[in-house]
């Protein structure tokens, strides 16, 4: 069974979703079925010892600390909880998915400002370089900064957009902005639910694709996947075309293990090799059956019929 589908809709997931606390750190969870048939999860095994030990996937225990700060702005409660679980989920499916550790030496930091002008300030003062960001993130000091905007689930999705570049790119590697934009948009799509997290379609952007008759005619992937950061947002243009080709490749990918393995190479080889990642293409050939055109056609029929909703 594939470990992304194993909780399913209905009576047996409203009670996790009851009986659990959400983002409980370092809890035990067993499943197994009684002599009924029926689906149990539960903090301790059945008496039988015949039960599934889930606790490894669903620890949300995180190697560093996360601390949250604001300037001109009251977070809520509710919103700080739902933050914290969201990113404590992020780095636990970038470890178990993508098998990629975030250990940094100093705490994980989210800075909400309150007020435009005064994020506006310390945006020019330490990345100058971004055009009118909503956010962003600085490895100098752990810290993601963003506007406190006031629709809570666009502030979550912008959160955790930032979380996957921290984690994508850390220790200065350079993560190919394809694969880094890509990631994080498909994380910014993230739904918790208790112990349970779902990653929906982008329908806006199969919709930017199929206007473009992509599942039809195939784009250049090969340019695309092997693009500077310079040329790939100026391929983006007004319907973020190049977010949306990104995501869909990344989506695809995280649909199989196969793809998922092929994430894994990407982000290993990024993070290892001893100069910049500059030809993904060259690498997706080597590890891909049939190489960049197998996956050119593979993509197109995911492209054709794309439905559902990955579950972690």
């Amino acid at each position: 069974m594939d470990w992304r589908t194993l909780v399913r809709k209905g009576p047996t997931l409203a009670a996790i979703l009851f009986l659990t606390p959400a983002g409980t750190a370092g809890a035990e969870v067993y499943k197994w079925r009684d002599d009924d048939g029926k689906l149990h999860f539960s903090d301790e095994p059945p008496s039988s010892g015949r039960a599934q030990d889930l606790s490894k996937r669903y620890n949300a225990e995180l190697p560093f600390s996360l601390e949250f700060d604001t300037v001109n702005y009251a977070l809520p409660t509710d919103l700080r909880n739902r933050l914290s679980v969201t990113v404590k989920k992020i780095f636990t499916i970038y470890r178990q998915a993508l098998n990629l550790e975030y250990n940094p030496e100093r705490a994980f930091r989210i800075v909400l400002h309150g007020d435009r002008s005064t994020f506006r300030e310390y945006q020019q003062q330490v990345a100058p370089r971004l055009e009118n960001p909503a956010g962003f993130y600085n490895s100098a000091s752990n810290q993601i900064t963003a506007l406190a905007v006031n629709n809570q689930r666009a502030l979550t999705a912008l959160i955790t957009h930032e979380c996957s570049h921290a984690v994508s790119a850390s220790g200065d590697t350079y993560v190919p902005i394809w694969l880094n934009e890509g990631l994080a948009e498909y994380f910014s799509r993230m739904r918790v639910h208790g112990l349970t997290a779902e990653i929906p379609l982008n329908r806006r952007a199969l919709q930017t694709l199929k206007r473009r008759n992509f599942h039809r005619d195939a784009p250049n992937l090969r340019e695309h996947v092997n693009a500077s950061p310079n040329a790939w947002q100026q391929a983006n243009g007004a319907d973020n075309l190049a977010y949306s080709l990104s995501w869909s490749l990344v989506y695809f990918l995280m649909d199989s293990e196969d793809g998922r393995a092929l994430i894994r190479t990407l982000l290993q080889r990024a993070r290892n090799a001893p100069l910049p990642l500059r030809d993904s293409a060259a690498l997706i050939e080597r590890n891909w059956d049939g190489g960049l055109d197998a996956l050119t056609r593979q993509w197109q029929d995911w492209l054709r019929a794309a439905e559902g909703k990955h579950r972690y």
